[in-house]
């Protein structure tokens, strides 16, 4: 069976080019009318692209090209600066998603009292011999509606609203396992596939 595209090899760079090293983490749009072209730090543009990729990372190497020298120290710098950021950034997503955990935990004791609440009155208005009008506005209508939305809520973000934050953090660990190249513009090996800015 032949394989998709995306899972073909060879794996090509991610290449973010910088005309400062100090893109890497800030972009002034003021900056604009001198030339450049970034609106976003290059760290934010490297994190999007890994995110809109399908399932793992397939990439060999992430490349920041630089449009002028680049000493060895700073590319060790930049480097070194890049892994401190993933880390930092997966404990401020893990943070974040304990945070709606708790929050989800927390609206799942109010909402099930909702939602039961709403049963029981949905079951108090459909009993036989209830008024016809009434059984179907408020027994199946109204008191239902107030019953889901009382899960409605703490189960969208038990499930539904962790799941960005989770795919931050699997993505963000796979960056940090590859490696990366600190390079001056032009200097890309030949034949890679290349995503870039």
């Amino acid at each position: 069976m032949p394989k998709r595209p995306d899972e073909r090899e060879p794996r090509g760079d991610v290449v973010i080019r910088l005309d400062t090293p100090e893109e890497l983490f800030a972009a002034d749009p003021r900056s604009l009318l001198f030339g450049s072209r970034r609106l976003d730090s290059g760290v934010e543009e490297l994190v999007d692209l890994f995110l809109a990729m399908k399932k793992k990372v397939r990439t060999r190497r992430i490349v920041l090209e630089m449009a002028g020298e680049c000493s060895p120290e700073l590319a060790a710098c930049l480097e070194g600066s890049l892994r401190r950021y993933c880390r930092l950034r997966i404990e401020r997503a893990t943070r974040q998603g304990a945070v709606i955990w708790r929050s989800g935990m927390r609206a799942l004791v109010s909402g099930s009292l909702l939602f039961f609440a709403g049963v029981v009155l949905s079951f108090g208005f459909t009993r036989p011999g209830e008024d016809e009008f009434w059984a179907e506005l408020l027994g199946n209508g109204v008191f239902l509606v107030v019953a889901w939305v009382g899960l409605w809520y703490p189960l969208d973000l038990l499930f539904m609203a962790r799941q960005p934050v989770k795919r931050e953090i699997r993505v963000l660990t796979e960056v940090l396992k590859l490696p990366v190249v600190v390079q001056s513009q032009g200097a890309a090996t030949p034949g890679d596939a290349t995503v870039a800015s």
